[in-house]
């Protein structure tokens, strides 16, 4: 994505001082025509619903600022900490998810017991871990003291974490998540995720977005700079030039 982006402003910095590319790109010699489709075609309509609607409307968005394949996840652990009364009453947690998000966020020892931040927010157990103890994530609990708390480990041992056939089926169209509590006295919760929330069947309103991004920018810039910039950038549309969002965006 960074390098996307740079890319992006790269480019359009080349054609605001009048350099082009070849004109033909489609149907030229060496156009896409030639050389990917071997023949020529027509572009559906844009707009509307479906395969021929604006691709953007079908966009993820992360909820919580971790890894884009603990969401479900997160989502499950934090459904079921409003059903637990006491996290230390919990004797073992299942989750049940694709074996691409168990590869990535579950497919090392250290995912139980990650030494920084980077390593935490993408773990699939630390982070269940985190929304099953303290029913809410925050950055500050993938960092020091709590990276190293031993009631907040003992809790992410109890956590086990498989691949589910069925989650694999519905890959990419959802990243399901099947999460069993089992109780010391045998009690069980189980809670299912199909779409967590930010997904385009289960989308943020707008008010989540915004407290999202109070939270992570609040403590870089002051409140009435980040009240100026969300009020900016709720408004993009109808700005005109860029340069005063940019400014705006400054850290000092």
């Amino acid at each position: 994505m960074p390098t996307a982006s740079r890319n992006a402003i790269f480019f359009a910095q080349m054609a605001q001082r009048g350099m082009t590319g070849p004109s033909p790109v489609f149907e030229g010699r060496g156009g896409y025509f030639v050389a990917v489709t071997r023949k020529p075609f027509e572009l559906a309509p844009f707009g509307g619903k479906g395969q021929t609607g604006f691709r953007i409307m079908d966009c993820l968005i992360k909820r919580y600022p971790l890894g884009q394949y603990s969401q479900s996840v997160v989502h499950a652990a934090l459904e079921a900490r409003s059903r637990v009364k006491n996290v230390d009453d919990i004797a073992e947690i299942h989750v049940r998810t694709l074996h691409t998000a168990i590869e990535m966020m579950a497919g090392d020892p250290d995912k139980w017991t990650p030494a920084n931040r980077e390593t935490a927010d993408h773990s699939m157990p630390y982070t269940a871990g985190v929304a099953l103890k303290y029913g809410v994530i925050d950055i500050k609990y993938f960092d020091d003291p709590y990276l190293h708390d031993p009631a907040l480990l003992a809790l992410v041992a109890k956590i086990k974490c498989t691949v589910s056939e069925e989650a694999n089926s519905r890959e990419p169209e959802a990243m399901l998540c099947d999460m069993d509590v089992v109780m010391k006295d045998g009690k069980r919760e189980a809670i299912r995720v199909e779409y967590h929330r930010g997904h385009p069947k289960n989308p943020m309103s707008d008010a989540e977005i915004e407290e999202k991004f109070r939270s992570l920018a609040g403590e870089q810039m002051p409140k009435a700079q980040l009240d100026a910039l969300l009020k900016q950038l709720w408004s993009l549309e109808q700005m005109t030039e860029m340069k005063p969002l940019f400014k705006l965006t400054q850290i000092k």
